[in-house]
C-alpha cells in the first residue's frame, strides 16, 4: 500500500521579539507558562514558530536566566532539545547538559531553570498525530512514557538527527520563506519531522533482537523495497514503512541488517538522493529539489550527492535547465 499524504498543506510562519518577560512566557499558546527572571539586566527574547498542519515547531531564545513553570493540555505532546545551552540548567529536578530530550508534556506540568543565552527548539504534536506515526508495538513502548515531564536520554545519533531536522527546518524557512507555500515541500518536512521524532522517542535499551524467520525477513525487506520505489515523487520515511508493513522499527532494522547488511534509513537515503536528482529537472532551485526530498542541510546534501552521482547538484541543475532552454 502507498503512503497517504495531506493535500494542500502549507506552513504558517511567525517570528517575534520582546523585552517583556511576561510577553515571552505567553508566546507559546496553551502552555500556561510563568517566567521569573533570576539574573540581572534587561531581558531580551524571541520566538520563531512554524505550524505544519497539526504540528507546531518553536525556537525560543532567552537572554536571561529564568525559572519557568508550565503545563500543556492533555491532548498534546511537547518534546524539545536545546540548540544552545551553556551554564547551569535543571529540568524537573534533573541536571541538563543539552544531550537529552526534554519532555514538557504531562499531567503534573514542568519546571525549568535555564541559563542566559538558551536556545530551545521543540515540537508540539497532537496525541493522534504521533499515534498515527507509530506501529502498534511502538505505540505501547512510547506513548505511556510521555505522560509526565522528564529528561529523556537517547543515543547521540538519534538526538542529533532530531536536533538537525528541527534546526534545518528553521534555517530553511529563514532563508527561503517562500517555500512555506510549497505544499509538496511542507508535506515532506512534516513527515520527516514525525519520523525523526518517533525514532528519537523509541526505547533504546539493550534487549534481545526480535526473532524473525529467514523467509519472513526477506518478505519484509522485499515489501519495503517495493513500497519505497512506488512513490517516485515523494520520499517515504522509516516510520511510514513500519506503519505500512505493520512491524516495529526494531524489527525493520533487524530485517534490513540481516538481508541487505544496511539499515532502512541508509537505503531510504539513497532512494531520496535519486528522487532529488529527478526533481532537479523541474525544480526552480537546488534548494527546492533538496527540500522536496527531505534534505535540509545543503552542504551535507551536496557532499552525499557528489559521492553518489559524481557531480555537484548545482551542475546537474544547470545541465538539465540549459538543455530545457535549448542551449
Amino acid at each position: 500500500m502507498g503512503a497517504v499524504y495531506p493535500a494542500g498543506l502549507f506552513a504558517a510562519l511567525n517570528f517575534a521579539q520582546t523585552q517583556d518577560i511576561d510577553e515571552q512566557a505567553a508566546f507559546l499558546k496553551g502552555w500556561n507558562q510563568i517566567y521569573a527572571q533570576t539574573s540581572s539586566g534587561r531581558f531580551r527574547g524571541s520566538i520563531f514558530e512554524v505550524q505544519l498542519d497539526d504540528i507546531h515547531l518553536f525556537k525560543e531564545e532567552t537572554g536571561s536566566s529564568l525559572y519557568q513553570l508550565g503545563a500543556l493540555p492533555n491532548d498534546l505532546y511537547a518534546i524539545g532539545v536545546p540548540l544552545k545551552l551553556s551554564g547551569l540548567a535543571t529540568f524537573c529536578g534533573a541536571h541538563c547538559d543539552g544531550q537529552s530530550l526534554h519532555v514538557f508534556s504531562g499531567s503534573d506540568g514542568f519546571e525549568f531553570l535555564t541559563p542566559g543565552g538558551l536556545i530551545m527548539s521543540g515540537v508540539v504534536i497532537t496525541r493522534a498525530a504521533l499515534a498515527d506515526a507509530l506501529s502498534d508495538d511502538d505505540k505501547q513502548a512510547v506513548l505511556p512514557s510521555l505522560r509526565r515531564a522528564h529528561l529523556r536520554r537517547v543515543p547521540p545519533d538519534r538526538l542529533r538527527g532530531f536536533r538537525d531536522v528541527l534546526a534545518g527546518i528553521f534555517e530553511l524557512f529563514r532563508v527561503s520563506p517562500d517555500l512555506a507555500n510549497d505544499a509538496n515541500v511542507v508535506n515532506t518536512l512534516r513527515r520527516s519531522l514525525i519520523s525523526n521524532l518517533s525514532c528519537a522517542l523509541m526505547d533504546h535499551s539493550e534487549i534481545d533482537q526480535p526473532f524473525v524467520a529467514p523467509s519472513r525477513r526477506w518478505q519484509i525487506v522485499r515489501d519495503a523495497l517495493e513500497l519505497s520505489t512506488q512513490e517516485f515523487d515523494k520520499p517515504l520515511t522509516v516510520a511510514e514503512l513500519c506503519r505500512a508493513l505493520r512491524v516495529s522499527r526494531r524489527t525493520l532494522q533487524y530485517c534490513f541488517q540481516e538481508v541487505l547488511g544496511i539499515g532502512p534509513a541508509v537505503f531510504l537515503r539513497a532512494v531520496r538522493l535519486s528522487g532529488a536528482r529527478r526533481a532537479l529537472k523541474t525544480a526552480s532551485s537546488v534548494t527546492q529539489a533538496a527540500s522536496l526530498w527531505g534534505f535540509l542541510h545543503f552542504g551535507r546534501f551536496a557532499h552525499d550527492y557528489k559521492l553518489m552521482f559524481g557531480e555537484k547538484p548545482s551542475d546537474t541543475f544547470q545541465r538539465f535547465h540549459a538543455a530545457a532552454r535549448g542551449f
